[in-house]
Formats: C-alpha cells, sequence, structure tokens
C-alpha cells in the first residue's frame, strides 16, 4: 500500500472517529438536556415550598410580636416565584494530522457548558380597604363550625375565636392593645372546657344545614337523662348558658337584639382581634418591661404569667438574648430572640390555628396564593 493510500486510510479513520465521538456526545447532551426539566421538579418545589412556609411562620410570629410590643404589624405575601435554569453545554474535537511525512495523528476532544439559576420572586404586601375589612370583620360561626367539622378542639376555637356566648364574655377587652388590667374570663374557659369534654364523649356536634326553620349554623347538645357525670355535665353547661333543657338543637347566631330560648348567640372575634388576643402571650424580657416598652398589666397574678391565666396553654412565646436551639419558630427582634418551643404541641397548634384563619380571612385578595413557574432552559 502506497502512502498515499496509507494517508487516505488513515484520514478516513481519524473522520469516523471524529463523527463517532460527535455523535454520542450529541446522544449524551440530548439526553442530559431533555431530562433536565423532570430533575429539576423535586427538589425546585420541596426547596421553595419549605422557606415559602418558614417565611410566613416568621412573619405571623414577628406580628405578634410587634403587637405586644404595639408596633404595626406588617403583612407581606409571596406573589410569584418565577425559577429558570439554563444548560449550556459545548463539545469540540481537536484532530492533528501528522503533515511532516508521518503518519501519526492526534485526536483530542474539548467539553465545556455552563449552570445558571435565574430566580424571580415578586412580593405584594396585604393592605387596602378588602384587606382591612377582612381582618376587622368578626369570624363567623360559620367558620368555626367547619374548623370544628374538620377535628379542631372546640375548647381552642372558642378561645381564639370568640368574644362571649350567650353573655358570658371571654375578655373582649384582650382583643385590643395589651390593657392595664388582666381580665377574669374564668367563667368563658370553665364552658370552653366543659364544652370540649362533650365534644369527645359525642354529646356535642356543631353542624351546617340548610332545611326548613333550622337553616345556617346550629349546635346540637344532648339532654340530660338520668344522674351521670356526662348528664350532670350536660346540666351545669345547660344552666350557665340558660338553655331549655327539653331543646337539643340551637341555632346559632352572631348578634341578637333579644335571644329567642332556642338560640345561642355567639359574638366573633376579628381576625385583628384574635391576634391581639394571643400577642399578649408573647413574655417579653425583664430589660424591656422595665423601660416601658411593653404593657405590664395588673390583675389576676402580676407579671407576664399573669395572661396564662386568660388564655391558659393556647399560646406561649418566650424570648432570650441568645439565639434558642429546638425551635419550631424563631425570630430575631429588638435585640432579642422571641421563639416558640419544637416540643410545646398546644402553641404550634394554636399557631397554625392562626395561619388558616388568616387564609381564610384573606381569600379572595389578588396574589394571595403564591404561584411557582420554572422554565427550563436548554
Amino acid at each position: 500500500m502506497g502512502k498515499r493510500d496509507h494517508d487516505h486510510s488513515t484520514l478516513g479513520s481519524l473522520f469516523g472517529m471524529v463523527h463517532y465521538a460527535a455523535l454520542c456526545t450529541a446522544l449524551l447532551l440530548c439526553s442530559c438536556a431533555t431530562r433536565l426539566g423532570p430533575k429539576t421538579i423535586p427538589a425546585a418545589r420541596f426547596d421553595y415550598n419549605q422557606r415559602i412556609a418558614s417565611s410566613q411562620n416568621d412573619q405571623l410570629l414577628l406580628n405578634l410580636v410587634r403587637l405586644r410590643y404595639r408596633d404595626t404589624p406588617v403583612f407581606l405575601d409571596v406573589g410569584t416565584v418565577i425559577a429558570q435554569y439554563t444548560l449550556d453545554a459545548r463539545v469540540g474535537v481537536l484532530p492533528t494530522l501528522g503533515v511532516d511525512g508521518t503518519s501519526g495523528t492526534e485526536l483530542g476532544v474539548a467539553l465545556g457548558g455552563s449552570y445558571s439559576e435565574q430566580p424571580t420572586i415578586t412580593y405584594e404586601p396585604l393592605s387596602g380597604a378588602e384587606f382591612t375589612r377582612r381582618l376587622l370583620t368578626p369570624i363567623s360561626p360559620h367558620t368555626i363550625i367547619l374548623l370544628s367539622q374538620s377535628g379542631w378542639s372546640v375548647e381552642r376555637l372558642l378561645m381564639c375565636c370568640v368574644d362571649s356566648i350567650n353573655g358570658i364574655e371571654n375578655a373582649p377587652v384582650a382583643s385590643g392593645p395589651t390593657p392595664d388590667r388582666i381580665p377574669d374570663n374564668s367563667q368563658f374557659r370553665n364552658l370552653a372546657m366543659s364544652l370540649r369534654e362533650l365534644q369527645l364523649s359525642g354529646s356535642l356536634d356543631f353542624i351546617l344545614v340548610n332545611e326548613g326553620e333550622t337553616s345556617g349554623a346550629v349546635l346540637k347538645i344532648d339532654k340530660p337523662e338520668g344522674s351521670t357525670e356526662r348528664s350532670e355535665l350536660l346540666r351545669g353547661i345547660r344552666e350557665v348558658l340558660d338553655l331549655e333543657d327539653e331543646i337539643e338543637i340551637f341555632r346559632l347566631a352572631p348578634r341578637s337584639t333579644q335571644r329567642q330560648k332556642d338560640e345561642i348567640v355567639m359574638t366573633g372575634r376579628s381576625l385583628l382581634g384574635a391576634l391581639f388576643f394571643l400577642s399578649h402571650s408573647v413574655d417579653p424580657p425583664q430589660s424591656h418591661e422595665s423601660r416601658g416598652l411593653v404593657t405590664v398589666a395588673k390583675g389576676l397574678e402580676d407579671g407576664a404569667n399573669g395572661w396564662r391565666a386568660v388564655s391558659g396553654d393556647l399560646l406561649r412565646i418566650s424570648s432570650d438574648v441568645s439565639q434558642p436551639s429546638g425551635a419550631f419558630v424563631r425570630i430575631h427582634y429588638r435585640d432579642h430572640w422571641f421563639f416558640i418551643d419544637d416540643s410545646d404541641l398546644n402553641s404550634k397548634a394554636t399557631f397554625n390555628l392562626l395561619t388558616y384563619l388568616l387564609s381564610l380571612q384573606s381569600a379572595g385578595q389578588e396574589g394571595i396564593d403564591a404561584m411557582l413557574t420554572v422554565p427550563v432552559g436548554q
């Protein structure tokens, strides 16, 4: 075989190798590129979900602390999240031919690429006349019933969302900035605990109906029979609420000028009132109390523990100068850390209830739901 034939053979082999390498690389890149989109979904969705949930918790805790200090609360919602991913891949084949009369050849492959993520996040303040109206509108019996039917404790719902039942008050003065004196709502708290016992025993049920004269929200309370412990509890509740013994179904009314015998008047708190009521559970540092940064109410008990006589174990927000460990949620405010302990299940349940109430009361606002759009570049 002559030299020219040998060179042609070598050149043909070279271009065959180049073609094969380019084809393999193209197939590999095509496979990677077409699978990039699906692969980003688990990580991106989980990460954004976790961060949005965490930021919502932080904001709610921050606003509760602000209310305790009589600072202005601000609600900022995540409007849209757009995360764009770009993958740029390059491949080059660099053949080197021997031109000095030798038969040696070299084949070089150059690979290159880049990956980038460009998130765009928009924030929308929840404000305006409509949101303010919803913030100040009393929570309706229908909302309480829906939450009760979803498994929420009637005691927690009544303590957080109701100002009074048939004239028995749940410290309505605590639905605003911290008062100078701690109110006494012991009768309401005992009533709420008794209703919870009935709920657990199946002797009490909140119902939404749409039939005849009992259309709307109703409360079913069993009649007392005999001298059992359950019957004594039923008699005590009926006596406190001034209910007729022979009636089992009572209509729930948010207000009434003259209560009927088959009616229970349940006056709901506004969402802002519920936030104020629970903000009193913030335990500020003693240095802030001595400087007059918060109101120190006097009454049933002096000091921060006094408000636990009003709200019980609904919510406890502690403070510390150092960053706490093992916190469910924590924020840094006024040079101190405020937090809810991760093992405080009662506080976590009440905190979650507040997030649901905020979503329910602010429903219908534009931009209230965050939207995640993930276009993937190839």
